[in-house]
């Protein structure tokens, strides 16, 4: 992959989490979960991304962590 089109990649993912988009969180979880990450590192890896967004958008990930966990049990 071209080094300008990972860059784009990496923004468009920033922006839908930003924007609070839980399509991305969950196709973020989903793509640790292939690289082989445990619940417990998952879980804190996306706490992580949560606590550097901006805080308007905090609220949309912890709702959509929420429910991701309700959908992975």
């Amino acid at each position: 992959m071209a080094t300008g089109s990972l860059t784009q990649m990496f923004e468009e993912i920033a922006a839908g989490l930003k924007a609070g988009d839980e399509e991305i969180y969950g196709w973020l979880r989903d793509q640790l979960k292939e690289c082989g990450g445990s619940e417990i590192s998952i879980e804190l890896a996306m706490g992580v991304i949560a606590k550097l967004l901006p805080e308007d958008a905090q609220s949309g990930m912890i709702i959509a962590s929420q429910q991701a966990r309700r959908w992975a049990h």
